[in-house]
């Protein structure tokens, strides 16, 4: 199973029913298209470090933006 797809088993474990993640795609915004808010990237971020072992640092959320940045700051700690 690739990053992507085990982000988006991520997403359905975290946001429940809140998040459709049937149309998600590497482009999309977290917030804009997704309408994740800050507490639920907290808890997304959260679950992907458990999820992937890794750790983030703070900066890394001034970059992370779109499913595809998330999945750019996975690949760049593994």
């Amino acid at each position: 199973m690739d990053i992507f797809q085990r982000l988006i088993k991520v997403f359905q474990v975290t946001f429940d029913d809140t998040v459709d993640v049937s149309g998600v795609t590497p482009e999309l915004s977290l917030r804009e298209d997704l309408g994740i808010n800050s507490i639920g990237l907290l808890y997304m971020a959260m679950a992907v470090e458990e999820e992937f072992e890794i750790k983030f640092k703070n900066e890394d959320f001034v970059a992370i933006r779109t499913v595809a940045d998330v999945i750019a700051c996975i690949e760049g700690k593994q």
